[in-house]
């Protein structure tokens, strides 16, 4: 049975919900004849661990970005922590750690990306941290000054707030110390995401000497842009994060073997960050067309009724489908807007409430929390709305075209590909426009089944599940015979050669 390390990021078995932990299940749950290892990089170290996984998942590795150091931590038993440890004196960190540590800095702040010089560091970094403790090399006051050092020294860094140079600090160490997770032998390796978590890829890579896919769901670059222009008013800051991302993404994309982005939108972004187009190949998400299809709900209050299935995330834009809401009510008074979706984002679910508040929709929008049956969410709707800003191929949207709804959503990433022809296409960040469209379909009924007809054949016919898993089935198969007869050609000519 072939091996498979999945790499992901708050995500697959911990944390159930969000369009890339079905991506994840779903690939998993159909490939039994493959063996997996996932890791899951946590952002919370109280995460979930009480989650039921299948028999081909035979282990999971889960990392606590932030709230610990060591992630040997969080494992039962590990007999090598303490001689590490004792091993990592003084001098070592001195005269080994911090020369890793200054050509790292200068190698991922570089304007100028060499991809190969970052992944081989990466590698060093890692051999580094099988043998010494990463938590005293990373807590040297060394490693602080150093970073000072460097940023002082540049003509545009040197102007970053305390603040914001603590942050950075903070982010490259735990970039740093999540080199130190120990891996098992696989045949293949498969990351969904090309951000942070996947540095773990690059050694994995060397060590299993295997191939490395990487799926974009969104895009790390896109979407981490969008983060820092919301929440970094530094302009130092931001361009120091801009070179920083560019770097650890492009790296990403030079080491894999293979980039599956979700969307044609995305694979567009990736070649115009430099990915090699000879290495890209799309795949579109896929979703259970015997769950998501069209349902006969009862339903008690039988007012015109939009919902909206999303998370409360800033780069959803929940706040934009409220907005529109209100403007739906001045033509349509008895609208009713339900909200279904969880929150990791404390300030961004309160400020939604706020809205709400502030509108006077109380009795209009409501917010129904996590569904489990999100098939029955899009049932219930007369109209299915979508706001986000940034986006892949999302979910969301191919699962209510199952569900034959129409649909007015962002013209963002790839939803055009899914729903041109089967639904409303409006600007993101354009409550109006959304509103337009949300009356337009709830108004004119021939338009309305028009769509639903159309979009619930389209997802029939081209998002089902079992072309997608198949999809990621020939490419398994397809790079480790190519891999297997690669290695076995070097070995020939070894033998050759002596």
């Amino acid at each position: 049975m072939k091996k498979v390390l999945m790499i992901n990021w708050d995500c697959y078995p911990n944390i159930a919900y969000g369009g890339v932990y079905v991506w994840v299940k779903n690939l998993i749950d159909s490939m039994s004849d493959y063996e997996f290892i996932v890791i899951d990089e946590l952002s919370h170290p109280n995460s979930n661990a009480n989650y039921v996984i299948p028999p081909n998942v035979t282990k999971v590795i889960e990392v606590p970005i932030f709230g610990s150091f060591r992630y040997e931590e969080f494992l039962k038993r590990n007999e090598h922590l303490v001689v590490r440890i004792m091993r990592t004196k003084e001098e070592i960190i001195k005269e080994l750690f911090i020369p890793l540590y200054k050509e790292f800095l200068m190698a991922v702040l570089s304007e100028r990306c060499d991809s190969s010089r970052i992944a081989d560091l990466v590698i060093k970094l890692h051999d580094f941290f099988k043998v010494y403790d990463p938590k005293k090399c990373l807590e040297h006051p060394l490693v602080w000054e150093v970073f000072l050092d460097y940023l002082n020294k540049d003509p545009i860094y040197n102007r970053m707030n305390l603040k914001e140079t603590v942050n950075a600090f903070q982010a490259i160490q735990k970039s740093i110390n999540m080199l130190s997770i120990e891996i098992p032998k696989v045949d293949i390796i498969h990351s969904a995401l090309a951000w942070l978590p996947s540095l773990a890829a690059v050694y994995a890579k060397k060590e299993s000497n295997c191939p490395l896919i990487i799926t974009e769901h969104g895009l790390a670059f896109r979407d981490q842009l969008l983060t820092y222009n919301g929440y970094i008013y530094d302009d130092a800051s931001r361009i120091f994060w801009k070179v920083f991302t560019r770097n650890v993404v492009l790296t990403m994309y030079s080491v894999a073997d293979l980039v599956t982005p979700v969307c044609d939108s995305n694979r567009l972004w990736e070649e115009s960050l430099g990915a090699d187009p000879r290495k890209i190949k799309v795949i579109y998400n896929g979703i259970n067309t015997s769950k998501f299809r069209p349902i006969d709900i009862q339903r008690e209050d039988k007012r015109p009724t939009v919902v909206c299935v999303s998370r409360l995330d800033v780069l959803k834009d929940v706040v934009c489908i409220i907005q529109a809401v209100k403007q739906v009510k001045m033509e349509i008074p008895d609208i009713q807007c339900l909200i279904y979706g969880g929150s990791a984002d404390l300030e961004y679910a309160l400020k939604c409430i706020s809205v709400v508040k502030e509108l006077q929709l109380e009795d209009t929008v409501k917010f129904m929390g996590p569904t489990k049956e999100p098939e029955r969410a899009f049932n219930s709707a007369d109209v299915v709305a979508y706001s986000g800003i940034s986006e892949g191929f999302p979910f969301t949207i191919i699962e209510a075209m199952a569900c034959g709804k129409a649909i007015v959503a962002s013209d963002i990433g790839g939803v055009r590909e899914a729903l041109e022809g089967c639904g409303i296409l409006v600007r993101n960040r354009q409550p109006y426009e959304l509103a337009k469209g949300i009356v337009k379909l709830l108004r004119d009924e021939n338009l309305r089944r028009q769509f639903e007809v159309a979009a619930l054949k389209k997802a029939t016919d081209e998002f089902g599940l079992e072309k997608c898993c198949e999809k990621f089935r020939k490419v398994y198969e397809e790079y480790t015979v190519r891999h297997e007869r690669v290695g076995k050609e070097q070995e020939q000519k070894e033998v050759i050669a002596r």
